[in-house]
């Protein structure tokens, strides 16, 4: 299993990164510089294993690119007349990983009068705003990673996400700039920007009363466009963009434990939010709980040390709490795959993105399946 998914992850960098390699970014509008040229719009890769899902592989097979397009693959498939062809004989193509989750630091936007009162509530910040510009993609896509969703960091509500691309850019290249409004159930842990709240309690009220507060916004607009002699309300551009994510967007909170993915998951009931979770890795502590949720959950690779225990005096003052987690921690999104429960996984607070796959290949070893 190693050996398979060592080939595999250098493969997709090299499908990544060769075939348009003489051809602009994704999304790019600038104007080509220096003389005209008409490099080939289809690309065809040809004599290739390729692996098109878990447990289905094809020997000797072509996968044909137009543009930034996968439009064939298959034994049968002929390169297009003018194609650039490139030979991958001994080689294995499979779909590039998504990393599910990493934050990214977001300016606030300006408010001039119309956001909210409270500094902790940022709904409008975008991670699309800085993402382009972040940094250098290249140790996840030697992992095998080719797009990763980026939230801004901090903040109780945090703002919207984005799904970029680890394409050749510095930061990639954006491929969906409104992904999910971002929560959390607790005070950030940055310099703090408002004296309230100041404990997990104050921020779902704090949560509670916005989400309340938008609904009502809604409402009062709507009464005083149907009715123009009623006081006309204030704009608040923050409550307005939660008010039109609990419509039509989804949402995704931070649970540092199990304890606070079940508060997150009644808030979602309470007020009807499409939501995901982003797990802690401790899901297993009460997999009944999270299977009951019936949520989809963002599930870190990131595995503690070893605890100090190379003395009698080191290991008495390890917590057994501790010493469970260490050992259990690897077989997290196994219990969780054969609970049933819809989970990605993530780089999510790794040191290094290198070591993604060397934890992944942990999990297997510890029984979660290969496909």
């Amino acid at each position: 299993m190693v050996q398979r998914q060592t080939s595999l992850s250098f493969l997709l960098w090299f499908l990544v990164a060769t075939p348009l390699a003489n051809a602009q970014s994704i999304g790019d509008t600038r104007p080509v510089k220096g003389i005209s040229v008409n490099p080939p719009q289809s690309t065809a890769l040809v004599n290739a294993r390729v692996v098109v899902a878990p447990g289905r592989t094809l020997e000797n097979a072509t996968v044909v690119i137009e543009s930034t397009s996968i439009v064939a693959v298959g034994p049968d498939v002929k390169s297009p007349a003018g194609a650039n062809v490139i030979d991958c004989s001994g080689r294995t193509i499979y779909a590039g990983m998504i990393d599910a989750y990493g934050e990214i630091e977001v300016e606030e936007p300006p408010t001039g009068g119309a956001g909210h009162w409270n500094g902790y509530v940022l709904p409008r910040r975008n991670a699309a705003s800085v993402a382009g510009s972040s940094s250098d993609p290249s140790a996840y896509r030697s992992a095998g990673v080719t797009m990763r969703l980026v939230a801004p960091e901090g903040g109780i509500f945090k703002g919207t996400s984005c799904l970029i691309m680890l394409d050749k850019n510095r930061g990639g290249t954006i491929v969906n700039s409104d992904v999910a409004q971002h929560l959390q159930l607790t005070v950030p842990r940055d310099e703090k920007r408002d004296t309230y709240p100041n404990s997990p309690m104050g921020a779902v009220a704090l949560l509670r009363q916005t989400l309340l507060d938008a609904d009502w916004y809604t409402r009062a607009w709507k009464a005083y466009r149907s009715d123009t002699q009623l006081p006309r309300p204030a704009v608040n551009e923050d409550l307005a963009r939660l008010a039109s994510d609990r419509l039509n967007g989804r949402f995704i909170a931070d649970a540092p434990n199990e304890r606070m993915a079940l508060r997150a998951d009644r808030l979602a009931r309470e007020f009807a939010l499409d939501l995901s979770l982003r797990g802690s890795g401790r899901e297993y502590r009460d997999l009944d709980a999270i299977v009951a949720t019936g949520r989809t959950y963002l599930i870190p690779v990131k595995f503690p040390e070893p605890p100090a225990v190379t003395s009698e005096a080191f290991a008495e003052n390890v917590p057994l709490r501790d010493l469970m987690h260490w050992h259990f921690a690897p077989e997290n999104p196994r219990r969780l795959s054969e609970a049933g429960v819809a989970f990605c996984l993530t780089a999510d607070g790794l040191d290094d993105p290198k070591s993604f796959l060397k934890n992944l290949r942990t999990c297997v070893a510890r029984g979660l399946s290969p496909e």
